[in-house]
C-alpha cells in the first residue's frame, strides 16, 4: 500500500463543509479538508471474534482469549463481574444506527447477566436482569439487586428472589438527562471504592450504601468522562477524550469545602503529558482528522481523541518471566483501535505514568480491525484483564460527527453492521487457556471473606470487601484485626482496615496501628479514619497525627495530615480539640517547604486563617523561608473568600507585623489572590471604608511593603453599607 505525505495529499483537494450536508460536528470558520479519493484505506470488513483475534498485535508476552460475543451479547458498552463470578453487561443496540441516530432513544437496551456454566472461561448463556431501557451506562450488582444509571435517573433494581431479573426500579435521583442526547458527556461508571462511597465519574454525587435499596447522598469533586477506577491506596483515577489519565491525589470528598478557597489541590492532577498515540493501521476515519496535528503522514491517529475508561491492573494473571503489571493502569482509545498501558511512578504521592513502549512506537494491545472498538476495562476474579469491545465502524455520537467524519462512513459503510461486541480477556502468555479457580465471595463464610481480602487479584479483595460490608456481620471484626497485624502486604493492610472501617468496627488501637505503618499508603488510610479518635482526643493518635504533619516525612502523608486537622475543626461540637487542630496545622506549615501541603493546610482550617497566621508567625522553630511561604499562602486563601471582614483582619495582622520581610509575605499573599492582570483587579476588594492597615502601611514608607499596599489600595471599592 502506497501513502502520500500529508502535504501532498491534501493541498489538491479542499472540499468545504457547505459542498456537504452539513453535520452537527462542524464548526464555524473551521475549514474540512476531506481525505482524498485515493488514499487506499484498508477496508473495514465485520470480521467474527476469530478473524478478530488474528488482527490483535499484543505486547510480548500476553494474549487475549474471548470471553463472550453475539449473539450472546450485543452492542456492550460497560461489564462488571458480581461475587458470584457472573458477567453483567449494559448493551446500546439502539445507539448510532445510522449518521442521524435514527430511533436512539428507543427502549432497546438491557442489562444482561452472563453466565460461565461450564468454568472455562467463556460465557455460555444470557439472562436479561433489566430490559427496555434507554442507553444504560452503569451497572453495580450488590445485595438484593443492582444499581443502574439509566437516563435521565439512577435506579435502585431489587431482585428479592435472587432469580436475576429484577423486581422493577426504584428511582434514587435523577441529574443524568444529559445521558439522553448527549450519551458521551453524562455520569457513568458506578464504583465502590476503599472509602466505601460509590464513586461516579462525570458527577459529582457520592453515594453511600445503608441497606438494601437504601442509600445516603454526600457531595463530592466529580471528575472524567467516560470510566473511572482507584489504585490500592483507594485513589480514584479518570480521564478525557483528549487526555490519557487524571488522578484525585487527595480524597475528593473534601472538595466541596474547599470551593471557597479556588478549589483544593491534588484534585484532578494529571498523570501523563504525552498525548501520543501509535496505531498499527490508518486511522483517518475521527472525527477532527482534517485538522493539523490528528494525524501523521501515514494517516494514523498523531495524539488521542477517544480516550476512555482507564483501569488500574491489580492482579496476578498478567505477569510472565518476571516482570508483573500489578499497579500499571491501562487505558482505552477506540479511534486508534487500541489499548495503552501505562507505567506509574509516585514520587511522594505526585504520580506521573508513562507508555512502556514508547520507544518502539508501539501499544500493549493494537488492531488493524478499524471495528476493534475497546471502550471499557476491569478486572476478574481470576487476574485477568476484561476488555468489552462494542465492535461497530461508527462510535462517534451524531452532535459531535463532522463533515470530514461522515464523508468516510458514508463511503466507507462504517454504519453497519451493528448488533455486534465482543469481551476479551487478557492475560500472560504462559498462563494456562481458560479462567483459573477463584475464590467463591458470594455467600462464603467470614473467614474465607477474610482471607479473601489477602488475594493477590484487586477484583477479589474488591468484591469480598463489599460482600462483607453489606453482610454486616461483626463477627469479622477479630479475623480482620489478627490478619492486619500479620500480613506483610501493604495493599492488604489498606483494605483490612477498609474492612474494619466499613462495619464501623474500626477503633483507636487500629487506626494507630496504621498510623505507626511503614508505609505511606497505609498512614494515609490511617489519616482519613483518625477522625473519631481524634475527637475522643486519644493521645496517641494526636500525636500520631502531629507527628506525620512535620516536616521530614513523605509529602502526601502530610496531605493527609493536615485534611484530618480540618476535620476536627470543621465539627462545631468538638471546639476543645480546635486549639490542638490548629497547633497542628501551623506546625506543619512552619516546617514543610512543600506548596501542596501549604495550600492544604490553609484551606483545611476553614475560615481560621488569620489564626494560623499568628501561629505560623510566632512558631519558634519555622524556617524563614517557610515561614515566609506559609504566610504568603494563608494570606491568598483568606483573601480568596471574597469575604471583607477576614480581609480586614488580614490586613490589620500585616500592619502589626515588626518584620517588613514577613509585613510584605502576607500582602503578597494578598494580591496572589486579585486577578493577575491590573485592570481587572480594580473593585475587586470591596469595603465600606478604605483599609485603614493598608494605609498605615503606606504611610510608614518601608520600601518592600508600600508598593505592595499600594497595588492593593488600587483595588478597592468602596460600597457604603
Amino acid at each position: 500500500m502506497t501513502v502520500r505525505s500529508v502535504a501532498a495529499a491534501f493541498v489538491p483537494v479542499v472540499v468545504l463543509c457547505a459542498g456537504l450536508a452539513a453535520q452537527r460536528g462542524d464548526r464555524a470558520n473551521d475549514p474540512q479538508t476531506m481525505l482524498p479519493a485515493d488514499v487506499a484505506v484498508p477496508p473495514a470488513t465485520p470480521r467474527s471474534p476469530a478473524e478478530e483475534l488474528a488482527t490483535f498485535v499484543l505486547a510480548e508476552g500476553f494474549r487475549a482469549e474471548l470471553v463472550a460475543s453475539e449473539p450472546l451479547i450485543h452492542d456492550p458498552v460497560v461489564a462488571e463481574f458480581d461475587a458470584a463470578g457472573r458477567l453483567w453487561v449494559c448493551e446500546w443496540p439502539s445507539y448510532m444506527v445510522d449518521l442521524q441516530a435514527s430511533g436512539e432513544n428507543a427502549p432497546t437496551g438491557r442489562v444482561a447477566v452472563l453466565h460461565d456454566d461450564d468454568g472455562d472461561g467463556v460465557m455460555d448463556r444470557s439472562t436479561t436482569f433489566l430490559g427496555d431501557l434507554v442507553l444504560p451506562r452503569a451497572v453495580l450488582p450488590m445485595a438484593g439487586g443492582a444499581l443502574v444509571i439509566e437516563p435521565p435517573s439512577l435506579w435502585w433494581c431489587p431482585d428479592a428472589d435472587g432469580d436475576l431479573v429484577a423486581d422493577g426500579k426504584q428511582a434514587l435521583c435523577d441529574g443524568f438527562q444529559a445521558g439522553i442526547d448527549n450519551p458521551e458527556h453524562s455520569g457513568n461508571g458506578l464504583r465502590w471504592g476503599l472509602d466505601h462511597r460509590i464513586h461516579i465519574s462525570n458527577d459529582k454525587r457520592l453515594l453511600r450504601w445503608l441497606g438494601p435499596g437504601e442509600f445516603a447522598f454526600e457531595d463530592g469533586s466529580g471528575g472524567g468522562q467516560w470510566g473511572i477506577t482507584f489504585d490500592d491506596r483507594g485513589r480514584y483515577y479518570f480521564n478525557y477524550n483528549s487526555d490519557w489519565l487524571r488522578c484525585d491525589l487527595v480524597p475528593g470528598h473534601h472538595g466541596p469545602a474547599a470551593a471557597a478557597f479556588g478549589g483544593l489541590p491534588g484534585l484532578n492532577h494529571r498523570v501523563v503529558d504525552n498525548q501520543s498515540t501509535w496505531p498499527i493501521r490508518m486511522t483517518p476515519g475521527i472525527n477532527r482528522g482534517y485538522q493539523k496535528g490528528m494525524l501523521r503522514d501515514d494517516y494514523t491517529l498523531r495524539r488521542n481523541t477517544a480516550v476512555c475508561s482507564p483501569y488500574v491492573y491489580r492482579g496476578s494473571a498478567l505477569a510472565s518471566a518476571g516482570r508483573s503489571c500489578d499497579g500499571d493502569i491501562f487505558v482505552c482509545e477506540p479511534a486508534g483501535n487500541l489499548v495503552r498501558r501505562f507505567v506509574p511512578t509516585d514520587t511522594d504521592g505526585l504520580l506521573a505514568a508513562a507508555n512502556p513502549y514508547e520507544g518502539e512506537r508501539k501499544e500493549f494491545l493494537a488492531s488493524t480491525d478499524e471495528r476493534f472498538r475497546p471502550v471499557h476495562l476491569f478486572g476478574g476474579q481470576d487476574g485477568g484483564l476484561y476488555l468489552v469491545d462494542m465492535y461497530r465502524g461508527l462510535i462517534q455520537h451524531r452532535n459531535y460527527v463532522t463533515s470530514f467524519l461522515a464523508d468516510q462512513v458514508v463511503k466507507r459503510g462504517l454504519e453497519q453492521p451493528i448488533g455486534r461486541g465482543r469481551i476479551w480477556r487478557v492475560v500472560a502468555s504462559d498462563r494456562p487457556a481458560g479462567r483459573v479457580q477463584v475464590p467463591q465471595i458470594a455467600g462464603a463464610e467470614v473467614p474465607l471473606l477474610v482471607a479473601a481480602l489477602a488475594s493477590a487479584d484487586g477484583t477479589t479483595r474488591d468484591l469480598a470487601l463489599r460482600e462483607l460490608v453489606q453482610r454486616r456481620d461483626l463477627s469479622a471484626a477479630t479475623l480482620l484485626r489478627g490478619a492486619l497485624a500479620a500480613h506483610e502486604r501493604a495493599a492488604c493492610r489498606i483494605v483490612l482496615l477498609s474492612a474494619l472501617a466499613g462495619l464501623d468496627t474500626l477503633e483507636a488501637n487500629d487506626v494507630l496501628r496504621g498510623l505507626r505503618d511503614a508505609d505511606a499508603g497505609v498512614v494515609c488510610m490511617a489519616l482519613q479514619h483518625s477522625l473519631p479518635s481524634l475527637l475522643a482526643g486519644n493521645g496517641l493518635v494526636w500525636a500520631m497525627c502531629e507527628h506525620h504533619a512535620k516536616a521530614g516525612g513523605t509529602p502526601n502523608v502530610a496531605w493527609h495530615a493536615a485534611l484530618a486537622f480540618g476535620e476536627v475543626l470543621a465539627k462545631r461540637s468538638a471546639a476543645r480539640r480546635h486549639d490542638r487542630a490548629l497547633d497542628g496545622l501551623a506546625a506543619l506549615l512552619a516546617g514543610t517547604g512543600d506548596p501542596m501541603a501549604r495550600t492544604l493546610a490553609a484551606m483545611s482550617c476553614g475560615g481560621r486563617q488569620v489564626d494560623l497566621l499568628r501561629r505560623v508567625a510566632d512558631a519558634a522553630t519555622a524556617d524563614a523561608e517557610n515561614r515566609a511561604a506559609a504566610l504568603r499562602e494563608l494570606a491568598r486563601i483568606a483573601m480568596r473568600t471574597r469575604d471583607a471582614a477576614r480581609q480586614s483582619e488580614v490586613f490589620a495582622f500585616a500592619a502589626e507585623l515588626p518584620d517588613a520581610a514577613l509585613q510584605g509575605a502576607v500582602l503578597q499573599g494578598a494580591l496572589d489572590a486579585l486577578p493577575q492582570k491590573e485592570r481587572q483587579r480594580a473593585g475587586w476588594l470591596k469595603f465600606e471604608a478604605t483599609p485603614s492597615a493598608l494605609l498605615a502601611i503606606v504611610r510608614a514608607d518601608d520600601p518592600t511593603t508600600r508598593p505592595l499596599a499600594t497595588a492593593l489600595l488600587s483595588a478597592v471599592a468602596l460600597e457604603p453599607a
